[in-house]
This record gives structure tokens, sequence and C-alpha cells, in this order.
């Protein structure tokens, strides 16, 4: 859990390169996608966060 934001940052960028990979380009849209994807997987680990913090109680 500590390193949270290279993960994301990891990932966003990984979908952006695979984007590249695929279609040879980067449109907004590709971005915006990959933009969601890290927020989906940020929202896992805030539950995760949340989940053991309520359980530590």
């Amino acid at each position: 859990m500590k390193n949270i934001a290279t993960i994301l940052v990891v990932g966003f960028f990984t979908g952006v390169l695979t984007i590249y990979i695929l279609n040879g380009k980067v449109e907004p849209d590709g971005l915006l996608v990959c933009f969601l994807s890290a927020g989906i997987v940020a929202l896992g680990f805030l539950a995760v966060f949340l989940i053991k913090k309520v359980r530590k109680k």
C-alpha cells in the first residue's frame, strides 16, 4: 500500500503504451480510458484501505 501512486502512474502509462502499440497513435478517447481505469484501481485501493481500517478497530 506504500507505492499506490507509483502503481497508478505505471498502470496509466502502460495503458497509453498499449493503445499506441495497437493503434499507432494515441487519441483522446484512449487517454480517457486510461484515466478511468486508473481511477477504478484507485477506488479498489481505497476500498481495501477502508476495510482494513474498519477491521482494525
